[in-house]
């Protein structure tokens, strides 16, 4: 089986987390020689979508590949025989909604599971479905040398969201330590502004290309996996490595991380990379020790070139030799 086109929705969502995965389509679209065929409004019309007949006739029926950000399909619009899914957030341990989600695949002919430990667990769990781990990834478009180098002007950046256990040791050193600067982000009805910790604002910080910019311009950056510090009921414990670790390092940013030892972190050795943050004193010991040094580049660019976009081309089109 082979990959003809992808499925995209980056006509129909603003969502920010989605400009991530435009940027994996386009590199695997570039990558496979295929085209990106963007769904339309009216495949989401409730008629449409309770009628899987009917959508399919609406549907492309070239084998595509289509990114989906959670677990539970809202329709079946995408179980068919010639759709191959990605599902990004795996989440679902309840056995009654996990029989409802293999309902919910079972035409598909493989399903791809971004997460390590999702597919792990779903392989103990006698996973019905034919699945694959196919890990998440960064654009190619971030890719860094040896000696690149950005212009560091803050301390630190905490960007995204935020783990409770890691902000508060920011607040804490910035308390005893009057010359660090560092810049958090603001949600202000549905914009996202950026402000320094001596109260400048940075402004609204609304696309890709500004929020990479951000992180280049800091020393530092926050970093811990979903499932920790409270946000174990949003994922049920599960703690996949999310693609703002490749962030950092394509930024050059030092990671002050907070993570669990688990399949996935395994997977994307981040131990390597940095340690699991597990008190105050180690967080005051390695911003004491990263503010005066730069990060290592060539580790750096070393690791993430294992992990660009173009790099699952070939890990993907070895899953579906045999599909």
């Amino acid at each position: 089986m082979e990959i003809e086109t992808i499925l995209s929705l980056r006509k129909l969502t603003t969502w920010p987390s989605f400009d991530l995965v435009k940027e994996w389509e386009d590199i695997l679209a570039k990558e496979l020689n295929v085209s990106i065929k963007n769904e339309k409004l009216l495949l989401y019309n409730r008629i449409i979508n309770n009628h899987p007949t009917l959508f399919k006739l609406f549907n492309t029926r070239k084998t595509a590949l289509v990114f989906e950000i959670s677990d539970y399909r809202s329709s079946l619009r995408n179980n068919f025989e010639n759709i191959i899914p990605c599902i990004i957030d795996f989440y679902t341990k309840d056995n009654k909604i996990l029989s409802e989600i293999y309902k919910q695949y079972n035409r598909n002919p493989i399903v791809l599971i971004s997460s390590k430990e999702a597919f792990e667990f779903l392989k103990q769990k006698k996973c019905p479905l034919n699945i694959a781990h196919f890990p998440l990834s960064i654009s190619d478009k971030y890719r860094i040398t040896p000696d690149i180098r950005f212009e560091k002007k803050y301390d630190l950046v905490i960007a995204g969201r935020l783990n409770p256990v890691l902000t508060d040791f920011v607040h804490r050193y910035a308390q005893s330590h009057y010359d660090f600067k560092y810049i958090y982000r603001k949600t202000e009805g549905n914009k996202f502004y950026y402000y320094t910790s001596d109260g400048e604002n940075l402004g609204n910080i609304n696309t890709r290309e500004q929020y990479i910019n951000v992180l280049r311009a800091s020393k530092m950056g926050l970093y811990a996996t979903p499932g920790l510090d409270g946000g174990e009921k949003r994922t049920n414990g599960f703690n996949q490595v999310t693609p703002r670790l490749f962030e950092l390092i394509c930024a050059g940013c030092h990671i002050l991380a907070r993570y669990p030892k688990n399949a996935d972190t395994d997977y994307f050795q981040i131990d390597s990379l940095c340690p699991s943050i597990e008190n105050y004193t180690q967080f005051e010991q390695l911003v004491d020790k990263y503010r005066e040094t730069e990060c290592d580049m060539q580790v750096y660019s070393n690791y993430i070139e294992h992990h660009y976009t173009s790099k699952r081309v070939s890990l993907l089109c070895d899953i579906l030799k045999n599909v």
